[in-house]
């Protein structure tokens, strides 16, 4: 067993221990949760990705900001240091045993974040204040414990938040870019002090941004820097199994010291990667989300990130280089250091820069937090000040004083955060049960499911660039092919989705395209439109998805799908108009017919384009992706009827090309460049008579009818029911306004 007289701060000893008491923790959770780390992964990825973002929910950050704030600091410096001392430790064996607790202590974030939103409380000037500190005084009436808490968490933050990543950021641009002095710590704390001053909001965006490429960068730095020194991926993992089992003949005295070394070795990744301590829950309770439960999921994904990830990379390339002792590791470390010619190196290091830069603004809110709740906002204003005084001087004794100084810091801030974790881990096991009951209510009342290919189905239409591919694919399907290949495919498209040919203004074979297929006009006599002023008809041919009221300003599609009016008309111009209004929504499927006709005689005031995203709009992305009509790409028409307003919303959809209208021949969508507009007609009147042709659809979408308060009433329809343009569905109650014919 190694001895680190550096860590003079920190009992060995303790670590067993605290590795002991979490993982006892971590199987009681997982049992009493039933497997939520198997069940819902790729729920919380999907959560995380925002399909099921609600911006009419209340808090601060979205789930992805909250997560990269709150738990930056151990994702990538605290997993990567963490593998290397638990290395040093034990050998590689100590991977097995990091991935077999990790995968247990999975739900340890999941409760602590349901928890800290669960129990959040919101100031007068609209601040939410949430951390352990919170739930423990609500929940189990312990103001004491509440308090202890927060005061011994004030000492972690200034160390383990503050000194330790001010030095690892110093120390990194001392050996790989050469920048002495104090320049960095005095530009860190000037960063620091912008970002923070933008407020919670200002500290999740900036975390949104820079980790992710602080990720892409390690990544890529790991790769082109390792890639060729790498041992056999298979070779490695059977030494890390056979490790775990069955140990080099540096551990020996039987079973009692392998547990007691691996122990030690595991419990000193996990506090490296703040487990247990609450850190990420302050941030977590500032989350703008319905439900306390999505965050609880989404948390959990950085200890798996940490121990099957992060882990596993530090572990392979330390064992293929055969650094596994600290002598080792330090020759392996300085050969990086002395390579910072290479671009992709300095990468790497950027990397754990920018972490740095996160992780500290991260730790300030949470030590802010804390201040104000142990003594009020005037302290919490000294603190703010004594959390630069202190890294600033401790960057300064590092600057005098060498290495010693970060050794020391890492051994105290160690310490200090198995202190921290004691009260949060008991709170942990007894506040399990609301953790429990609020996942048993989002899973109840959101419709969510954790259906794994669904999941995955989502989180993969998540990530591609869907309007890159729709617009390639509106050229190919625009493309003018010889028409010995162009007829056999649009015989084929038309068997395919039992296009009823027979209703089509040409021949099939008359078509230049596959896009002049989809948009065919139909023959003058195979569609009937209600004559009568006060009837409207459908718009399209489509299936009758949904319809209602508006309830204030909430449009409820099904279960488990509702979104904001606002968010959908993308303003407040006519948002008074349609609040407590009707809707129906048309989803158009391949088979259908795909122009689009204005449902009532009337003036065009205007129009809205919204270049949003272009997610699908079949029953799995609607019912999946939380909000999907608000999120996609819109083109609103705003119609004045001599009855009231109608709006006639077209959403767009993967793999449409374009919406197009037969009022404005400058309105092209799904354009390279997009930007939202607003265009009134003031100038000119146009009028459109009913069934008249409005716009068509270059491939299958959706239409949304909303129609103005008090004005119109719906007549016998039936959800998932067929219709036809031309068909009535509803009727205008009384004249409002008089419109020249």
């Amino acid at each position: 067993m190694l001895q680190f007289h550096f860590f003079q701060f920190l009992d060995w000893d303790l670590l067993k221990f605290f590795f002991y008491f979490l993982s006892f923790i971590g199987v009681f959770l997982t049992i009493r949760l039933r497997f939520p780390q198997l069940r819902f992964l790729f729920l919380a990825i999907k959560i995380f990705s925002g399909n099921m973002d609600y911006k009419g929910s209340r808090g601060r950050l979205v789930h992805s900001q909250a997560f990269f704030s709150g738990t930056a600091s151990s994702l990538l410096p605290g997993a990567v240091i963490g593998s290397a001392l638990a290395l040093m430790i034990a050998g590689p064996g100590v991977l097995f045993w990091i991935w077999i607790s990790s995968f247990f202590i999975m739900p340890l974030r999941f409760v602590s974040s349901t928890l800290a939103i669960r129990f959040r409380t919101k100031t007068a000037s609209g601040r939410y204040l949430s951390g352990p500190m919170y739930f423990i005084e609500s929940a189990l009436k312990a103001r004491w414990l509440a308090v202890g808490f927060a005061a011994v968490g004030l000492l972690t933050v200034l160390v383990m938040g503050g000194v330790v990543p001010m030095l690892y950021v110093t120390h990194i641009a001392n050996r790989v870019f050469e920048i002495n002095g104090m320049t960095v710590p005095f530009l860190l704390s000037v960063i620091l002090v912008f970002i923070v001053l933008g407020g919670v909001r200002r500290v999740g965006k900036v975390s949104a941004y820079l980790a992710p490429i602080g990720i892409l960068l390690f990544f890529l730095g790991y790769f082109f820097l390792f890639k060729g020194s790498l041992m056999n991926f298979k070779e490695f993992i059977w030494l890390s199994f056979k490790e775990a089992f069955q140990p080099a003949a540096a551990i020996t005295g039987g079973g009692f010291v392998l547990a007691r070394v691996y122990g030690m070795a595991s419990g000193i990744f996990f506090v490296s990667t703040e487990t247990g301590i609450g850190k990420s829950a302050g941030l977590s309770g500032v989350v703008r989300t319905d439900y306390p439960a999505k965050q609880g999921l989404v948390s959990m994904l950085a200890t798996f990130f940490e121990g099957f990830i992060i882990s596993t990379l530090v572990v392979y390339a330390l064992s293929s280089y055969g650094a596994f002792k600290m002598e080792e590791q330090l020759v392996f470390l300085n050969a990086l250091f002395q390579g910072n010619t290479n671009p992709m190196n300095a990468a790497f290091f950027v990397s754990f820069l920018l972490f740095g830069v996160v992780s500290i603004t991260g730790w300030f809110y949470t030590g802010e937090q804390k201040a104000l709740y142990v003594f009020g906002e005037k302290f919490a204003n000294f603190f703010r000040m004594l959390f630069l005084f202190t890294i600033l001087a401790v960057a300064y004794l590092y600057e005098k004083n060498g290495e010693q100084i970060l050794f020391e810091a890492f051994g105290l801030g160690y310490s200090l955060s198995i202190i921290t974790a004691v009260p949060v881990l008991i709170s942990l096991v007894l506040l399990e049960k609301i953790a429990r009951t609020e996942l048993k209510r989002f899973l109840t009342e959101s419709g969510a499911r954790y259906e794994v290919l669904k999941d995955f189905y989502l989180l993969i239409l998540s990530v591609v660039p869907k309007n890159l591919l729709s617009r390639l694919f509106g050229l190919l399907a625009s493309s003018r092919l010889p028409r010995f290949i162009l007829i056999p495919i649009l015989k084929a498209f038309a068997r395919a989705y039992k296009i009823n040919v027979d209703e089509a203004e040409l021949e099939i074979q008359e078509y230049n395209s596959l896009n002049e297929f989809f948009t065919r006009a139909l023959k003058a006599e195979v569609r009937i439109i209600d004559s009568s002023d006060d009837e409207m008809v459908s718009p399209v041919d489509a299936k009758i998805t949904g319809y209602g009221d508006i309830n204030q300003r909430i449009i409820i599609q099904a279960k488990g799908v509702d979104y904001n009016l606002k968010e959908l008309l993308g303003g407040s111009k006519y948002l008074e108009d349609f609040t407590n209004g009707k809707y129906i929504t048309f989803y158009l499927s391949p088979q259908d017919y795909h122009r689009i006709h204005s449902p009532a005689y009337g003036k065009i005031l205007g129009y809205y384009y919204e270049p949003g995203k272009l997610f699908p709009v079949n029953e799995l992305a609607v019912f999946g992706i939380r909000g999907l009509f608000p999120k996609n790409e819109r083109l609103i028409t705003y119609l004045q009827t001599e009855y009231g307003k109608v709006a006639v919303i077209k959403v767009g959809a993967s793999n449409v090309g374009r919406i197009r209208v037969t009022y404005d021949n400058k309105i092209v969508t799904n354009t390279l460049i997009r930007t939202a507009r607003t265009v009134e007609y003031k100038e000119v009147s146009i009028m459109i008579g009913k069934g008249a042709e409005l716009g068509r659809f270059e491939m299958g979408s959706t239409v949304i009818l909303l129609m103005e308060k008090d004005t119109f009433q719906f007549g016998s329809l039936t959800v998932n029911e067929k219709i036809t343009y031309g068909t009535t569905i509803g009727k205008f109650k009384k004249k409002r306004c008089k419109l020249p014919k």
